[in-house]
């Protein structure tokens, strides 16, 4: 797309009625920055000294404009915030007086009217603010909810808004966690409660770092499935997006309402990322001199937020599916248009080389949007000098005084059509005085700001006397949405009646059916509730992928032969979509043996990840419920002797496993002697190497059977490593099974284990077979075998040297072995990898952790360093040679485009349009930069082990853990004993130690594509 200039609108709105005021040579400068898209214009609607410090707005139904004003930001907590109502008092369209409505609020985020008065949400509170005298300013101000963490301001509760089921949904996620400014940010949250009345509805602490709903009046509130940082929408038919950081766009697909229908499934993450341009999209800024800091991500999204769904329906049919994103950093608006991806969504660039809106000028700081009721895009400007937080930022720069530049300034803009909307609006509404007849036609308006505050006020008013009109909105409409909007109206006033749904249920349009089965879902034990599960149950054939998913997930609460046979008809026409396995394990609670023995057959001859992962997902929900039986009867199938089976029962073991290995202690698994019998046999040359794994992981935490098969077992074993030449009749990979079979050995304790594990590393053994022998040796090392490792792992291939150093770090007293021997120059310090020195430096037990850091850590001065490795900026780099030097030295623990590395730390493609200085200054001093979201975490478990890593998701039952691998463990809180969070970045120094000058330039060419 070309973009086009602008120029003051005053000639393009001559004709209008309303034509924006005269500009001051400042304010027209900014406007003249701005380029937009082609055919559409921008005007400006405030700026100081109206307002100052703008992130939110409201414009209530009258037409009265409001104004959340965040002075506070970056680390002011004394109480600045504000709310102004701009009034237009000259009668030209636009504000040209602010009246300050509150004060004395902390960080304000975001706002929503509400009855007579607003809810504006202020960490640790949502508050209910109101005028009751009529003279614009707030004379009743009370706690709605408190608890929630005042963290650093891009993270805190946010952005309130009244959906279209009636709810209030608030954006929230976890506290982060700050090196720097604990003092004002180190607030971790309490219980999230109503204040007048705790005897109500109550959250865990900080609602476990997830988005919130609630209902004011019923006492109601719930925790979200996903998270939020600044901002979050929906479309027209409820779908969640939230954003986050570099994640500028991702959906909640598998709502919490409908995970807790099934206590024992664990679900490591209910949200989808959609963006097919990928997290840290490449953007198009404009910036002529742009004021970037150290640590800024350049060139790719990095600081997403106010996500807001476009309804105002003024833009055109190309509008009716795009989302705006704000980009403050790069001085921009990014817009993607989203389109159907079964139960999910996928996020494609509205423009391909260029951005929506972006500017010239350095100091537009784009933080949210509002959708007003002329259908304009109000783009909200902070305008400040600087929006990175000082957290992340160096020291020169926090002490510098440039943090409040622009605290006296701010902006408003409106997008519009290039023909132009009409500005005459602003105070001039009066839906108050709109009778209920006259609000329920403005529910069929193209606008989504009419339809939803025509929605609210009948609400509010309870208003009975729109019984008639909303049943015939039902009937017919000139907008789709207005029919889910009548239908969650018609049922917050209590007035729907069965014909009102079986209506939604038939519809023609996709979104309107999907609203149906979601409102019939609260009626299904009414007295029409029988005739509404027959409708319910013809719709397991609909076309739409998300009606069926929806259906899947509502179904689920019925509990009939009926509604079972609905379910897995959409199971099997939808397998192929992970989300409607998960859906279908969450609504078959108390049966999952019975989709068990669907799953196994039919969906299991042409095995693929999909159904590999359902099985999986299905088995360890039956592991850990409560159903002994139920696991019983399935592992008697699992045992169950049938060809061409392997695959299936590989996933269920595995499934199995994953559930109980951090539940129960080795040796507890109530499993039969027959069972393990039948389990040992698949330890064999002839079973597949996926099955035989699987198997023996689990007998291993439930305890190998006793006697003669065992015996046989491991004498197969012995024979297989001593003789390998007896099994190349077998069929199998040869190696590979006798790396089981030392793992075997090592699992029962074999007396003959011992010499075997050291003649496999003394002589030549292919690779698997030695690494298996290093694994095995961190489960039975003693004195003498540390002794024989620190001799032998000099001349060690890497990859055997990594593991060496394991069996070291698998227990803690063996951890003081080695350091000693670095300490004492024994072994060299460079034996311990990068991902190894990150596990020790943050190590749960506080004395190992110090010696760690004594022994590893690079005690220079970090700026002399520095200084050492800025030669490496003058000479030429080499992108292949660099690659090699990420892949040995970054990807143990980050991904980058065009490297499969480990999704731990995050992701270096956000450093690519950086400068090298600051690549260089990240590599030598990663302290520098602590990213938000990634704390290192150590859990004690109730069964002795221990597991470490970064907490991707949580929820009220579950911790979904990053470990350093990349692999994701799903533990229930349940048998967590401790946790204890590293106090120091993940990232320690010193990982120039292995990197030389020229090294340092290619690897800084790679890493800049350069």
């Amino acid at each position: 797309m070309r973009y086009v200039a602008l120029v003051c609108l005053l000639t393009v709105f001559s004709f209008q009625k309303n034509t924006p005021p005269k500009l001051s040579p400042e304010h027209q400068k900014a406007l003249e920055s701005l380029r937009v898209m082609e055919g559409f214009s921008v005007e400006m609607v405030a700026a100081e000294p109206l307002i100052a410090d703008p992130v939110a707005m409201e414009v209530d139904e009258n037409g009265d404009m409001y104004v959340v004003e965040m002075h506070g930001y970056p680390l002011d907590v004394s109480g600045s915030g504000k709310v102004k109502l701009l009034k237009d008092t000259d009668n030209d369209g636009y504000p040209d007086k602010s009246i300050i409505f509150a004060d004395k609020l902390t960080l304000p985020t975001g706002i929503m009217r509400w009855k007579n008065g607003f809810i504006v949400t202020d960490a640790p509170d949502v508050l209910y603010l109101e005028d009751t005298d009529n003279d614009g300013k707030a004379d009743i101000r009370k706690k709605m909810l408190s608890g929630f963490a005042l963290s650093n301001p891009q993270h805190n509760l946010n952005t309130p808004r009244f959906e279209l089921d009636n709810w209030i949904y608030l954006g929230h996620e976890g506290a982060v966690t700050p090196f720097v400014f604990k003092k004002e940010f180190g607030d971790k949250g309490t219980d999230i409660i109503f204040p007048d009345k705790p005897s109500a509805a109550r959250l865990a602490p900080n609602a476990n770092g997830k988005a919130v709903r609630f209902k004011p009046d019923s006492y109601e509130l719930e925790e979200l499935s996903g998270r939020t940082q600044y901002g979050h929408s929906m479309d027209a038919w409820g779908h969640h997006f939230y954003t986050s950081n570099a994640n500028h766009i991702y959906h909640e697909v598998l709502a919490n309402t409908y995970i807790k229908n099934n206590p024992a499934l664990l679900v490591p993450n209910a949200t989808q990322n959609i963006s097919d341009h990928g997290e840290a999209a490449e953007i198009y800024p404009i910036t002529e001199t742009p004021n970037h800091q150290l640590l800024t991500d350049v060139g790719v999204i990095t600081s997403s937020c106010g996500i807001t769904w476009y309804e105002g329906g003024a833009f055109g049919e190309k509008f009716n599916n795009v989302t705006f994103i704000a980009e403050p950093v790069h001085n921009l608006v990014h817009a993607d248009i989203l389109r159907e991806a079964g139960a999910s969504f996928t996020a494609s660039r509205l423009n391909e080389k260029s951005e929506f809106l972006a500017s010239k000028d350095a100091w537009f700081r784009p933080v949210n949007f509002y959708v007003g009721p002329d259908g304009a895009l109000y783009v909200i400007d902070y305008y400040r000098q600087i929006v990175e937080h000082p957290e992340w930022m160096s020291d020169e720069i926090t002490q510098s005084g440039a943090l409040y530049n622009g605290t006296d300034k701010g902006r408003i803009y409106r997008i519009v059509p290039h023909k132009g909307l009409p500005m005459n609006w602003l105070g001039k509404l009066n839906l108050s005085k709109k009778s209920a007849p006259e609000l329920v036609a403005l529910l069929d308006h193209e606008n989504g700001w009419y339809r939803r505050t025509a929605q609210r006020l009948l609400l509010h008013r309870q208003a009975k006397e729109a019984i008639p009109a909303l049943h015939a909105l039902l009937k017919k409409s000139k907008f789709s949405e207005a029919k889910a909007h009548a239908l969650w109206l018609l049922d917050g006033i209590q007035a729907i009646e069965k014909e009102d749904i079986l209506q939604a249920l038939k519809n023609e349009t996709a979104g309107v059916r999907e609203n149906g089965i979601r409102v019939a879902e609260r009626y299904l034990n009414a007295a029409f509730g029988k005739e509404l599960i027959n409708e319910l149950t013809a719709l397991q054939n609909d076309e739409s992928p998300k009606v069926r998913f929806q259906l899947l997930n509502t179904l689920g609460l019925v509990k009939t032969a009926e509604s079972e046979k609905a379910r897995l008809a959409i199971l099997q026409r939808d397998i192929y979509d992970r989300w409607a396995g998960l859906a279908s394990i969450a609504s078959f609670a108390g049966k999952e043996n019975q989709i068990f023995d669907v799953a196994i057959a039919e969906f299991t001859n042409k095995p693929t990840a999909e159904t590999s992962e359902f099985i999986a997902n299905l088995a360890s929900t039956i592991a850990g419920g409560e159903n002994k039986t139920g696991f019983s009867e399935m592992m008697k199938k699992i045992m169950a002797e049938a060809p061409g089976t392997e695959a299936w029962k590989a996933a269920a073991l595995n499934g199995v496993a994953n559930r109980l290995q951090f539940q129960k202690e080795k040796g507890t698994v109530l499993l039969s002697e027959p069972e393990k019998e039948k389990l040992l046999a698949h330890f064999s040359p002839t079973a597949t190497s996926e099955l035989r794994i699987a198997s023996l992981r689990l007998l291993e935490i439930s305890g190998f059977p006793k006697g003669k098969r065992l015996d046989e077992k491991i004498v197969q074993a012995i024979s297989a490593l001593k003789n390998p030449s007896t099994l190349t009749r077998q069929g199998s990979n040869i190696a590979v099974y006798r790396a089981h079979a030392i793992a075997f050995l090592s699992m029962v304790n074999s007396n003959e284990l011992k010499s075997i594990l050291q003649q496999a590393l003394t002589q030549k053994e292919p690779e698997v077979v030695q690494l298996a022998a290093l694994k095995a040796l961190g489960k039975t090392a003693d004195a003498q075998t540390y002794r024989f490792l620190l001799n032998e792992m000099k001349g060690f291939a890497p990859a055997l040297k990594k593991e060496a150093v394991n069996v070291f770090l698998s227990k803690p007293e063996r951890i003081n072995v080695l350091l000693k021997a670095i300490e004492t120059k024994e072994v060299e310090k460079s034996i311990v990898g990068w991902q190894q020195m990150v596990r020790l430096m943050n190590y749960y037990d506080t004395d190992i952790r110090a010696y760690a850091r004594k022994v590893l850590s690079v005690n220079e001065d970090r700026k002399a360093v520095l200084q050492k490795y800025m030669a490496a900026l003058e000479l030429k780099g080499s992108q292949s040679k660099g690659q090699l030097i990420f892949e040995k030295n970054c990807a143990t623990c980050h991904q980058i485009e065009g490297v499969k590395g480990v999704n731990f730390g995050p992701d270096l493609s956000t450093l690519r349009s950086r400068n090298a200085n600051s690549v260089l200054t990240e590599i030598i001093n990663p302290n520098n930069s602590i990213a938000d979201l990634y704390d290192f975490w150590t859990l004690e478990l109730k069964n002795g082990s221990t597991v470490a890593g970064i907490i991707a998701q949580e929820n009220t039952n579950n911790i979904s853990l990053r470990e350093m691998g990349g692999i994701v463990s799903v533990i229930q809180k349940k048998d967590i004993a401790k946790m204890q969070k590293a106090e120091q970045s993940i990232m320690p120094n010193g990982l120039e130690n292995a990197i030389s000058l020229q090294e340092m330039a290619d690897l800084i060419t790679f890493i800049k594509k350069q």
